[in-house]
């Protein structure tokens, strides 16, 4: 097994994820404040070291927000049925999303510890 090279313990988490470029459905499968690992059923047109939009609805939660972020491609890794592409995040978020992305990583992140 690999030693983690993540900055900060990712949280199990589910959210539905759009990525917006090609309009392909997926789902956040858990996330940290620094990144996140999204699956999608589909092969994303990505490689790693590309920058993806993705806009994450909290079903579970519908006070927080649909947002959108902007993820640095780390790796893709197939695991049928699922592509599964890990990422860091790329830039900063608006205030507004960065509410709704900082409810949804408490909600998770809550229910591990």
């Amino acid at each position: 097994m690999q030693p983690e090279k993540r900055r900060e313990p990712r949280a199990p988490g589910y959210a539905k994820a759009l990525l917006v470029e090609g309009h392909l459905p997926g789902y956040v499968r858990n996330l940290s404040r620094s990144g996140c690992h999204v699956a999608f059923l589909q092969a994303p047109r990505a490689a790693v070291g590309d920058v993806l939009t993705v806009q994450v609805i909290a079903e579970h939660d519908p006070s927080i927000r649909p947002f959108v972020m902007r993820l640095l491609v780390r790796r893709i890794t197939e695991d049928p049925p699922w592509y599964s592409v890990g990422t860091e995040i790329a830039c900063t978020l608006d205030t507004e999303e960065e509410q709704s992305f900082e409810r949804l990583v408490r909600y998770y992140s809550e229910r591990v510890e």
